[in-house]
């Protein structure tokens, strides 16, 4: 009888730890698929406090790290909005509106999270 007990209790400690599932249930897991990672988004180009002159194109680079690739990217101007949708571009400063602006790139990755990075620079 103690025998019989001493089995029963343990079946039932152990019961609440086996994870039970329907056949038709998925499990995720966070575990390489980046879920839980931070996306950083480093600006190579424009440096901060660049001073872009409207006589020579001018190279947008940015870089993402972190969550899981493919990064879909995009680029703004606080003055002209939507500026491209690529890592990296070229334009002419004469197309940008004169000032102060604040450049940011965001990067999505596959998952659906983002992250951004931002300079400021200025076109004359």
């Amino acid at each position: 009888m103690k025998k019989s007990l001493l089995v029963l209790m343990c079946l039932v400690l152990l019961s609440g730890c086996i994870e039970q599932k329907d056949d038709n249930e998925k499990v995720a897991t966070n575990v390489g698929m980046g879920l839980d990672e931070k996306i950083t988004v480093t600006i190579s180009s424009p440096r901060p406090g660049e001073i872009l002159k409207a006589d020579q194109d001018i190279s947008f680079e940015a870089t993402a790290k972190g969550g899981k690739e493919p990064y879909a990217y995009s680029w703004s101007s606080n003055i002209n909005g939507a500026l491209s949708k690529k890592s990296s571009f070229h334009q002419n400063p004469s197309e940008l509106g004169k000032g102060q602006h604040t450049i940011t790139a965001t990067a999505t990755d596959a998952n659906g999270r983002s992250g951004r990075g931002s300079v400021r620079i200025y076109a004359v």
